[in-house]
């Protein structure tokens, strides 16, 4: 995976988790809103983040970690919608490592 193909996938996730199955976590319990929402806004901010930095500032680092972001990126599509708080998990474990690599290059703390 790549920087730009990054965005892409980011993009596709948040796409995914404005859908109703993630809100029926809440109503079910499994999930509070404000874990829910703040992941969502997680999401947008580090898509908005990607889009503004320059690829070959973050290339690096994305190579460094491809695997684990290839893996729970694999990971949520495999689950879909029959295990939502799974794929909801997969989906917070990639924006933490996407986080780490924008931190990590300076972009954000």
């Amino acid at each position: 995976m790549n920087a730009a193909g990054l965005t892409a996938v980011l993009a596709g996730i948040s796409g995914q988790l404005s859908m109703a199955f993630f809100e029926k976590l809440v109503t079910e319990g499994h999930l509070k809103q404000d874990e829910l929402d703040g992941t969502r806004k997680l999401c947008v901010r580090v898509i908005a983040d990607l889009k503004k930095t320059p690829h070959e500032k973050i290339e690096a680092l994305v190579s460094h970690f491809d695997s684990e972001l290839t893996k729970y990126n694999n990971d949520f599509n495999a689950k879909g919608a029959t295990n939502p708080l799974g794929q909801f998990r997969d989906a917070q474990i990639l924006l933490g490592f996407v986080s780490t690599i924008l931190a990590k290059a300076g972009v954000r703390e």
